[in-house]
């Protein structure tokens, strides 16, 4: 399998570039999704407006590119705006801290339909 290949280099090289890697393995059976994504998309949407996206995604027979990128723009469109009650929002109100909007942040996303082999 490719990714277990690409998880074995990411363990074994990732202390000669001197950073830490977090490698995990999660169980999926076909019909599962995973996305995955940096920190840009969770500060700005929340699991149920991914997840709403991923079904509709589905629904409408889109590839998983195109997914990513359906669920990328979303973020985007929410990191600029100055209104929206965002994750990240949220978190800071919780801290003490008043903040409205979404978070400026590099967004990337990736998503995996899984199938049978």
């Amino acid at each position: 399998m490719q990714a277990s290949a690409i998880f074995h280099a990411l363990e074994r090289y990732s202390s000669l570039i001197n950073i830490m890697i977090p490698v995990f393995r999660v169980h999926v059976e076909p019909g599962d999704v995973v996305v995955a994504g940096t920190n840009g998309l969770f500060d700005n949407l929340y699991t149920n407006d991914i997840t709403a996206l991923v079904v509709c995604s589905i629904i409408d027979g889109l590839k998983p590119h195109v997914t990513a990128q359906k669920i990328a723009t979303l973020a985007q469109q929410r990191a600029l705006d100055k209104n929206w009650l965002s994750p990240y929002s949220a978190a800071a109100r919780e801290n003490g801290y008043h903040r409205c909007g979404g978070k400026l942040d590099d967004i990337t996303v990736l998503v995996s339909y899984i199938s049978s082999s």
